[in-house]
């Protein structure tokens, strides 16, 4: 979920090509070696190297993080949405850091809009939620107006860059994984990566005490189990002039045929990062990636015409800023 930036820089990127070609592929695997990297892209490894290193430095790139299944964990997937009595920067901040403290939060993103902020969080039961829920709200109860929440349902949409960022890219064909078990060397494991993603074996082995090559036996396991989705470099695409926008949208009557459409439109479009069925007041959330206006009143029109029968209402958030942005929390157990 996703995708905004976490380190302010005021300096815009160009980005040419090879630069695109890179970010392509680190997208779709962020611990693809260089030298394949290189001999798709059609330059030395030193100069991709270089390239990287560039894109980091110039805050493109912000770092890599492993895409965790967290329902091989038992988990669910939760979306607070928290409206906010204007609170001064110094209360907000404060809030901000308590929530980030939580090993239960995943995500929290600022927004301009209707609401403030919105907050990505796990658990097991409606039970352990309902805890959960309690504990943010008391964080921010003097000045909470209201509040939304969404339970996860359906994945639709998952993609580390718009559809149309990459206009003459091929789009790998989605994947389907077998289950395994999971042990606490594997724990160890996705702990060492979570927000290192490109961390080497042998660091990776060092600190889980076991040897590089049996780490790389146990992360092809957790790929082939679908326990380990992908491993993701985090976009700052505010340096590279595009904007993030959450969507929340209502539907009525939405049948298993109207799904279906849903998330065939919602693949399709060259503007959606990412996109989920929700249980809630709203039963669709999702995330464009635009450079401009223009880009996402197409798409919101696309939506609204397709449905307009069905089309309840919907918000619109513009993401400012996110400050947290974890798939594998602290705590997380077996």
């Amino acid at each position: 979920m996703k995708f905004v930036q976490h380190i302010k820089t005021e300096e815009k990127v160009s980005l040419d090509l090879k630069d695109k070609k890179i970010l392509n592929l680190l997208g779709k695997n962020s611990r693809t070696p260089l030298t394949k990297v290189a001999k798709k892209v059609g330059l030395s490894r030193d100069t991709v190297n270089y390239r990287i290193q560039i894109l980091e430095k110039k805050g493109v790139l912000q770092g890599y993080i492993t895409l965790v299944d967290i329902k091989k964990f038992g988990y669910d997937s939760y979306h607070i949405f928290l409206n906010l009595n204007h609170p001064t920067k110094e209360i907000e901040d404060r809030i901000i850091k308590t929530l980030q403290n939580y090993p239960f939060v995943r995500a929290i993103i600022k927004f301009s809009g209707k609401y403030d902020f919105e907050l990505a969080v796990i658990a097991k039961s409606v039970q352990e939620f309902d805890k959960i829920l309690t504990q943010v709200v008391s964080v921010c109860s003097e000045y909470l107006q209201s509040s939304e929440i969404l339970i996860i349902t359906k994945n639709f949409v998952s993609n580390v860059f718009p559809k149309g960022f990459f206009k003459t890219e091929e789009r790998e064909a989605e994947k389907s994984f077998s289950d395994s078990e999971i042990d606490k060397k594997d724990l160890e494991i996705l702990q060492s990566i979570s927000n290192k993603a490109t961390l080497p074996l042998y660091k990776i082995g060092s600190s889980v005490k076991l040897s590089p090559d049996a780490v790389n036996y146990r992360i092809k396991k957790m790929l082939e189990s679908g326990t380990i989705l992908n491993f993701l470099p985090v976009i700052n695409f505010s340096s590279i002039n595009y904007n993030i926008y959450a969507i929340l949208l209502s539907l009525n009557n939405l049948t298993e045929e109207k799904e279906k459409q849903l998330k065939t439109l919602l693949k399709t479009d060259d503007n959606v990062l990412w996109a989920v069925k929700t249980v809630g007041r709203f039963n669709l959330l999702f995330y464009l990636c635009t450079q401009n206006t223009e880009d996402l009143h197409n798409t919101i029109i696309k939506l609204r015409s397709y449905f307009k029968e069905d089309l309840k209402e919907y918000e619109t958030l513009v993401a400012y800023e996110q400050f947290k942005y974890s798939y594998f929390p602290e705590g997380l157990e077996i």
